[in-house]
C-alpha cells in the first residue's frame, strides 16, 4: 500500500506556471488529505508531470550509438547498414542478453531522466508490463517499422488491425532524399494515413505534406488545437543520421510529441532532446517562449492518451519530476540533465533522488548511489532489479544491498 502525502510549501507546475499549493498524493493526485498522511515541506521545489517520451525502442538501449557513414540521406541505409552488422561485436554478444534485461536497462533510462511513461516502438514484449517495470508503457497501440523494413502488405494490414480510437506509430519520411520526400504521399495512397496515425521522425515531408498531415482525416477539436496528425520529432538521432532535422520548421503550435529514440542513434534520453529543443529555439528567435513550449508540449499530450488509450496518464497520476527551483522553472528543466533532477516519483512512491530529498520519506529504505558523479539515493526495490541486471546502465553506481533485515513494501 502506497504511503499517502501531503506536500506543502512546493510550486506546482498546472501546464501553464508554477504555483504554490498544497499537493495531496496517494497513487495518485486525491483533492484531500487521506487517512494516515505524512506532510512533507518541498518549499524551494517545483513538481512537475513526469515526462511522457514519445519514441522509444526500449529493448535497444544497451547497444552503443552506431553509424557507419558520416551523413546518410536516408535512415533505410543506415538499418541496412546496421544489419549488415548484427552478427559482428560488439552487437552480437548484446544482442544474447536476456530479452527483460534489455528492456530493464531502456526503462531505467528513462526513470533517471523523469520520463515515467513510454511510446514503445517495437513489439508488445509482455514484460512492458509487468508491475516492476520501472515505467508506464503504452499498451494499445499499432505499429509498422517503415515503408523499406515493412512491406505495403504488411503496413496496410497493421493499420486496418489497430482500432481507430488507437493511435498507430510509423517511421516516415526519416531522410532528405527523393524517397524519403514521397514517403508521405506513399503512405496515403496505401489509405493509411487517418485520425490515429502517427508520423515519428518527418524530416524528409514537404511543406504541402505537412499541410495535408494537418488537415486530413483528423479532428482533434477536444484538444483545441484543430485539425492535426501528430508528428514525433527526435531531433538528437536526426542530426546524428541525417546531419539535420526538419520538424521545427513546423512549429509547436501543431500536435508536437517529443521522443528520445534509442541509445542507438541518439544523444541519451529524453531531457537531452528537451535540452536540443531549447537551444535550437534560443537561436532561432532568442525568446523563452519557445523553449517553455517546447518543455510543455509533452506534459500536454499525456492528457491525449488518457482520454485515448492510456488512463495510467491521467492528470491525476501520482508521476512527478521534482526540481529544485521556483522562478522560470520551465526553463530550469528544460536545461537539466538527468542527475540535476531532485526526485523521481512514479505511482505515488520516490523511486530516486537527492539524499536529503529521498530521506523526508523515512517510510522508504534507500541505497546510496552515485548518477554521473551526483550523490543520489534510489529506492531500495529498484535498487534490487538494478544490482540483478545483467547490465549495467551508464553513469549509474549503486551501492551493495544492505545484509540482515529485509524490508518489504
Amino acid at each position: 500500500m502506497v504511503q499517502p502525502l501531503h506536500i506543502k510549501g512546493a510550486h506546482i507546475w498546472d501546464g501553464r506556471e508554477a504555483v504554490q499549493r498544497d499537493l495531496y498524493v496517494t497513487n495518485h493526485i486525491v483533492g484531500k488529505s487521506a487517512s494516515g498522511a505524512m506532510t512533507v515541506d518541498l518549499a524551494g521545489y517545483t513538481i512537475f508531470p513526469g515526462l511522457v517520451n514519445a519514441h522509444d525502442h526500449l529493448e535497444l538501449n544497451h547497444y552503443p550509438r552506431s553509424k557507419f557513414r558520416e551523413v546518410y540521406d536516408n535512415a533505410h541505409q543506415w538499418g541496412e547498414d546496421m544489419n549488415a552488422r548484427l552478427d559482428t561485436e560488439p552487437y552480437k554478444s548484446l544482442r544474447a542478453y536476456p530479452l527483460w534485461d534489455k528492456l530493464f536497462i531502456g526503462g531505467l533510462k528513462n526513470l533517471l531522466c523523469g520520463a515515467t511513461t513510454v511510446i514503445h516502438h517495437n513489439p508488445p514484449h509482455r514484460e512492458l508490463w509487468r508491475k516492476d517495470f520501472p515505467v508506464h508503457v503504452l499498451r494499445k497501440y499499432g505499429w509498422a517499422h517503415s515503408l523499406h523494413f515493412s512491406t505495403d502488405e504488411e503496413v496496410v494490414a497493421s493499420y486496418r488491425s489497430t482500432p481507430p480510437d488507437v493511435p498507430w506509430f510509423i517511421h516516415l519520411a526519416e531522410g532528405t532524399d527523393e524517397v524519403a520526400a514521397g514517403e508521405y504521399q506513399r503512405l496515403k495512397a496505401l489509405g493509411c494515413v487517418g485520425e490515429n496515425t502517427v508520423i515519428v521522425h518527418g524530416v524528409g515531408l514537404s511543406s504541402e505534406d505537412v499541410v495535408d498531415a494537418h488537415t486530413t482525416a483528423i479532428n482533434f477539436s477536444h484538444m483545441g488545437h484543430g485539425s492535426q496528425i501528430p508528428i514525433v520529432w527526435c531531433p538528437t538521432t536526426n542530426i546524428y543520421l541525417l546531419g539535420k532535422t526538419g520538424y521545427p520548421r513546423m512549429g509547436w503550435n501543431s500536435q508536437s510529441l517529443l521522443g528520445s529514440d534509442s541509445r542507438l542513434t541518439a544523444d541519451g534520453d529524453l531531457l537531452d532532446e528537451l535540452r536540443f529543443a531549447a537551444k535550437w529555439y534560443r537561436g532561432q528567435d532568442g525568446d523563452n517562449s519557445a523553449i517553455y513550449d517546447a518543455s510543455c508540449t509533452t506534459y500536454r499530450w499525456s492528457d491525449y492518451w488518457k482520454d485515448r488509450v492510456l488512463p495510467i496518464r491521467s492528470k491525476d497520476c501520482a508521476d512527478f519530476v521534482i526540481i529544485s527551483a521556483t522562478d522560470d522553472a520551465a526553463h530550469k528543466l528544460c536545461n537539466s540533465r538527468r542527475a540535476d533532477l531532485a526526485l523521481v516519483m512514479r505511482d505515488g512512491i520516490p523511486r530516486i533522488g537527492n539524499p536529503d530529498i529521498m530521506a523526508k520519506f523515512p517510510y522508504i529504505q534507500t541505497v546510496p548511489a552515485t548518477l554521473d558523479g551526483v550523490e543520489k539515493a534510489i529506492h531500495i526495490d529498484l535498487a534490487r532489479q538494478i544490482h540483478a541486471c545483467q547490465l549495467h546502465e551508464p553513469g549509474l553506481e549503486v551501492a551493495p544491498l544492505p545484509t540482515g533485515r529485509r524490508w518489504w513494501f
